[in-house]
Order: C-alpha cells, then sequence, then structure tokens
C-alpha cells in the first residue's frame, strides 16, 4: 500500500534535509550526467555495475523504481524481488536509518504515491538525488525498464567519475534552481552550498555573503518574505 504525498509536495522533514544540500546535489549530478554522455549503459545489480561507452563503473546500488502507470515510487528494500539482503540494495540501509532518525518519510516509506506532484516523475528524481546524498557518491543514473512502464534508478560511487569543484559561474544557476526546487528554505540552500565547498560565510536579515579563498564573494540576497532574489559572484577588488 502506497503513501500519500496528497499536497503534492515533499514533507517538512524532507524539505529541510534535502534543501541543505540540494545546489551542490545538482551541480554533483550535472557532473555526472555530463561524464557519462548520451551513451546506451546497462546495470547489473548482482555484480554493481554499470557498463556502457567502452568503460564500466563499480559502486551501484539500487535505488528503487518508479510506476510510469500509477506514478509511484517502490525503494528496492521494499520490492519482494530484492529486499535489504541483496548487495546492490543494502547499503541503502544508511538512507533508511537516516530518514528513521531525522523522522523522513520518504526515506522510511517503502511505497510512495507521487500522483498529486505537477510531474511525479520528477518529484520522484529529486528524492533519488537527495537520497543519494546520504551514500555520498557520484550521482544517480536511471533508464526505462518493464517495456517503458517503469524506470529504475541506481546510484553510482566508482572513484573514475567527477567530483564538482565549486564554479563561480554555475553558482547564481545552481543556487536559484535549487531554491526554486524547495522554496521554503532558501536560507539553507545557500548555507548548504557554502558549507559543502568549505566557504566561510556571514549571514544579515537580508543577504548570506560567502568569500573563496581565491577572493570571489558570493552574496545571495533575500527578499522582505525570505525569498532568494538575487545571487551575485564576484571578484574581490585587487590592492595593486
Amino acid at each position: 500500500m502506497s503513501t500519500p504525498l496528497e499536497t503534492g509536495t515533499f514533507s517538512a522533514e524532507f524539505e529541510a534535509f534535502a534543501g541543505l544540500g540540494s545546489a551542490a546535489a545538482i551541480h554533483q549530478q550535472d557532473a555526472f550526467n555530463d561524464f557519462l554522455g548520451r551513451e546506451e549503459r546497462h546495470f547489473d545489480l548482482n555484480a554493481r555495475t554499470l557498463a556502457g561507452g567502452g568503460i564500466t563503473l563499480g559502486g551501484v546500488t539500487s535505488l528503487g523504481s518508479f510506476s510510469h502507470l500509477s506514478q509511484t515510487w517502490l525503494w528496492a528494500w521494499d520490492n519482494p524481488n530484492l529486499g535489504w539482503d541483496h548487495p546492490a540494495v543494502a547499503p541503502t540501509r544508511a538512507v533508511h536509518d537516516f530518514g528513521k532518525r531525522r523522522g523522513i518519510p520518504e526515506l522510511t516509506t517503502g511505497h510512495l504515491d507521487f500522483s498529486a506532484f505537477p510531474n511525479p516523475q520528477q518529484a520522484a528524481t529529486t528524492m533519488a538525488i537527495a537520497a543519494g546524498t546520504v551514500l555520498g557518491g557520484h550521482g544517480v543514473w536511471s533508464c526505462r525498464i518493464n517495456e517503458g512502464k517503469g524506470s529504475a534508478y541506481v546510484h553510482v560511487d566508482d572513484p573514475q567519475l567527477p567530483v564538482a569543484e565549486f564554479d563561480r559561474f554555475a553558482t547564481p544557476r545552481l543556487l536559484t534552481t535549487a531554491a526554486q526546487v524547495f522554496p521554503a528554505h532558501p536560507r539553507r540552500v545557500a548555507q548548504g552550498y557554502f558549507e559543502r565547498f568549505r566557504i566561510p560565510y556571514k549571514e544579515t536579515d537580508r543577504t548570506v555573503v560567502g568569500t573563496t579563498s581565491d577572493g570571489v564573494v558570493i552574496e545571495v540576497s533575500f527578499d522582505r518574505e525570505g525569498r532568494l532574489d538575487r545571487v551575485s559572484t564576484e571578484l574581490e577588488p585587487s590592492d595593486a
């Protein structure tokens, strides 16, 4: 039996967790997607590999699947064909336990109904990418299964994959996109981004401002309602 997210939004507990790491997660997923490109790939859950494009990646963990018919998500650990004992599923115990400690129903409920969301599959993808950050790997890959009726999602953790580094020019887009996905926590979005890249920052009622070690000043501004208003990235003036 599925648990509905009847309002078409995530739980407050999930929003608080995922919002904090969202901008960095988007950045890492972009790097992952760019590396994989459009090559056809195939996963092997028993071997825990993702192969294609002339390379084989290891460290594959089965997260779950999305049904395009019912608009629902099934965690791999709740799938009777897999379960906790499967080697490609066992790592998700960390995600489940994290969700249990934080009281996050999306990470602890085996079957979730996303049909009330404007874009149910995108909501499931957002949840999968956020869950993947708990595993600390490089990104989430998905493909159609069951003659296109569903999509399988796997998390990949292989040292061949790139780790996204701070990018001054990508920062405004990343923070703006993340704040759109998690509009309830725009300040947490900024804080989490600075913390991910170990950028010291200061806060006021309307701003979060950080400066990188190489002199990039990142200013995130909010309007009177606390919504993200503007992101700027400028180099500190030179003394010369």
